[in-house]
């Protein structure tokens, strides 16, 4: 069993968790989705009950375990080798290669896979072979850190497979609410005040008992301050009336006064919000005309013989497996790829904004700085927009290279939008988004009039925005 005791950390930022007691058994054979904010110490706390950062206070233990972790960023030591030389390489012992063979299978990968070299495989692949690298340690508890990330819908569908099937038990973060529906029976969220409430639930049962635990605390809460408000106010008028001056009647009011306050609950907090201002849109027709004869990568044709109008206010998703060429079209629509065969006709005065899947930041600038420098907003005035995407004043001058995924992608939408663009090309826009700011986010594109062109393997995030039109690739 891993259990913590009183668990505290401090970051630079300040306190990420209080007195945390929370445990994980691989015989309950849990699956737990951990949720939060952004930089609330999701990740953080992985790397805690894995052992890797010295607790601040309290304690985690683990007996009988076998802990193994799935990480983002998946990063293999030589990306020359072959995958059964990389494999083989993980192995305790040379004669224990049958593992391979075992592992492989597990993650549903055709045995011949170890003749490819590591830098060729699929992004699909990569996860699977960083999986079955994790298998041949035979854990107990898999610990998965935002494993959809960049994966496509058929590959999404496998890991929900295997992690329903996996023998022990699963903890991983994820703002993927259609993966966590899928597989999570129990939700831990960290919450503002730096504890973990526990949910016995998937997502959408989560949301719902979530408002509920809000709405008690908020009640409670308020019934108890206008207790102590009245109490107040029959003190001030009554503390020196010639009827109560010489009784006990005061002091015992005032001894209930101090056992009030300090028993108070405090004010639950409210989730922060982006403020993000409403688009304008255009006029009506034609904002983009796209004739690609071809489109190659070395010697492999990605695109060919493809045609697409976007006409001002529709919402276009495209979709595809990984490598089939979405990002590179909204390269070639953004500008940012010219080396094609074909032409590409825009209104005039169109300006359009491109959301890359990966940060295009200047990681040595400050946040203030590259937002200036992507907008033209002075000073003042670009600390007031970026406190409206969750940056307070005292965060403005934090090195880009100190950010989370999340804040970082939040930057990313901050000088997009303040840019005012008329046509929006978005990769994987809820990449690195926690839950709740994803819901910011699809409730202001559902509301916008200006068109969109947009990649997304978040099943639920496409349902909210109702998407006008499907392009396959």
């Amino acid at each position: 069993m891993l259990i913590t005791k009183d668990l505290s950390f401090e970051a630079a930022s300040g306190p990420l968790f209080e007195n945390v007691n929370i445990s994980l058994d691989s015989a309950a054979k849990k699956r737990v989705a951990i949720v939060g904010k952004n930089g609330c110490g999701k990740s953080t706390l992985l790397k805690l009950l894995l052992g890797e950062l010295e607790t601040g206070t309290g304690s985690v233990s683990c007996s009988h375990e076998v802990i193994a972790i799935l990480r983002q960023d998946i990063q293999f030591a030589d990306e020359e080798k072959l995958v059964g030389e990389y494999l083989e390489s993980k192995l305790e012992e040379e004669w224990m290669t049958y593992k391979i063979d075992m592992v492989l299978q597990d993650v549903s990968l055709d045995p011949d896979i170890i003749l490819n070299s590591l830098k060729n495989l699929s992004g699909g692949q990569r996860v699977r072979i960083a999986i079955a690298e994790l298998l041949l340690t035979e854990p107990t508890i898999l610990f998965l850190d935002e494993p959809t990330n960049h994966l496509d819908t058929a590959t999404i569908a496998w890991l929900t497979a295997f992690v329903k099937e996996f023998k022990g038990t699963v903890a991983f973060v994820s703002h993927d609410r259609g993966f966590i529906n899928a597989v999570a029976n129990q939700i831990w969220e960290i919450t503002a005040d730096h504890n973990i409430e526990i949910y016995g639930s998937n997502y959408d049962r989560f949301l719902v008992e979530r408002y509920e635990r809000y709405e008690k605390k908020l009640s409670l809460h308020e019934f108890s301050q206008r207790e102590v408000t009245e109490l107040e106010a029959w003190l001030a008028e009554n503390a020196n009336h010639p009827k109560y001056k010489f009784t006990a009647t005061v002091a015992q009011k005032k001894k209930a006064l101090e056992r009030m306050e300090k028993k108070t609950p405090p004010k639950p907090v409210a989730d922060p919000r982006i403020k993000m201002k409403k688009l304008e849109s255009g006029n009506q027709g034609t904002l983009l005309n796209l004739k690609i004869d071809s489109k190659k990568f070395g010697d492999r044709e990605i695109l060919s013989n493809f045609s697409l109008k976007i006409l001002n206010g529709e919402k276009i998703l495209l979709r595809g497996v990984n490598g089939s060429g979405k990002s590179t079209l909204l390269n070639i629509m953004s500008a940012t790829d010219k080396d094609f065969s074909g032409e590409i006709t825009l209104r005039k005065d169109l300006k359009i904004g491109y959301l890359g899947q990966f940060s295009r930041l200047d990681p040595n600038k400050t946040v203030l700085e590259e937002f200036g420098a992507n907008t033209n907003i002075e000073y003042t005035t670009g600390r007031s927009v970026l406190a409206n995407y969750l940056f307070p004043a005292e965060f403005v001058d934090s090195k880009i290279k100190t950010l989370s995924y999340g804040q970082q992608r939040r930057l990313e939408f901050a000088i997009l939008l303040t840019n005012k663009p008329d046509l929006l090309l978005l990769d994987e826009p809820t990449n690195h988004l926690d839950i709740f700011l994803r819901e910011d986010l699809e409730r202001f594109l559902l509301e916008q009039e200006v068109a969109m062109c947009i990649i997304s393997h978040d099943e639920y995030f496409i349902k909210k925005i109702l998407i006008d039109r499907t392009i396959s690739l």
